[in-house]
Formats: C-alpha cells, sequence, structure tokens
C-alpha cells in the first residue's frame, strides 16, 4: 500500500470517526432537549395534579387548627372555672367574703334602709298628728312601753 491510499485510509477513518463523535454530540444534546421539553411537561403535569392535594392539606390544616383553637377555649374556661371554684372554697374557708356575698349583703342592707325610712316617715307622721292634738294623745292612753325608746347616753 503507498503511502496516499494509507492518508487515504487514515483520513476516511478519521472523518467516521469525527462523524460519529459528530452524531454522538448530537445525539447527546437531542437527549438534553428531550429530556428539558419533557421535564418542564411532566413538572407542569405534577403541579397540576399537586393542587388539588395541596387544597385538601390547606382544609385539612384550617379544620385541625379549628379543632386546637376550640379545645384550648375548653381548656382556657376549665381552668377559669377551677380556679374561680378553688378561690370561693379558700375565700369561705377563711371566712372572707366573697363578690356574691357582698352583693347580697348590699340587697339586704337596702332593703333594711327602705324599711328604717318608712317607719322613720309613719313614726314622724304620727308624731306631728300627735302635736297637732295633744288631747288626742291622752285621751288614747298609749302605754309607756308602746313608746320608742331613746338610746342610752353612755357615761364616761
Amino acid at each position: 500500500m503507498s503511502e496516499a491510499q494509507v492518508n487515504k485510509q487514515v483520513n476516511s477513518g478519521f472523518e467516521k470517526l469525527v462523524a460519529a463523535g459528530r452524531s454522538l454530540w448530537l445525539a447527546g444534546l437531542g437527549a438534553v432537549a428531550e429530556v428539558e421539553e419533557e421535564g418542564r411537561e411532566l413538572f407542569d403535569r405534577l403541579v397540576e395534579r399537586g393542587r388539588p392535594q395541596g387544597e385538601k392539606q390547606k382544609q385539612a390544616a384550617k379544620a385541625a387548627a379549628g379543632r386546637a383553637q376550640r379545645t384550648a377555649r375548653e381548656i382556657g374556661k376549665l381552668v377559669e372555672d377551677t380556679v374561680v371554684y378553688e378561690s370561693r372554697g379558700m375565700l369561705k374557708r377563711l371566712n372572707v367574703m366573697t363578690r356574691e356575698d357582698v352583693k347580697v349583703l348590699s340587697t339586704r342592707l337596702s332593703t333594711l334602709s327602705k324599711k328604717i325610712d318608712e317607719y322613720a316617715a309613719r313614726r314622724e307622721a304620727a308624731s306631728t298628728t300627735a302635736v297637732k292634738s295633744p288631747q288626742t294623745k291622752a285621751a288614747s292612753g298609749t302605754p309607756k312601753s308602746a313608746r320608742p325608746r331613746q338610746p342610752k347616753t353612755a357615761k364616761r
């Protein structure tokens, strides 16, 4: 074989090798482009399939948060009621008046004050009519025990 033939075969083999490498390179680029395109489509499909799941999870989270809030309120109310109950018991054991005791006492004092005012008004009206006609007083013969008592003055 001559040198020209060998060079021709080497060049031909080299060209085939370059052509094969180029084809391989282009195939790789094509694969990357295909994966990229399919990847985008796959990504978009996955996003669409995930949206309803996201909404379900959001609703489940809201429901769980609502249950937790209700439970927290119930526990808070239970603690508050327990503290009120126990503090009332402690105040009773210590003979300290509670708010309700003060309200009852205040109501009773108001009632008593009204009755005293009514009694004083009747008493004043009776004494006014007695002052106008002293003869009727003597004639009526009111015993000494029926008269109201005068407060005693304290001796020092």
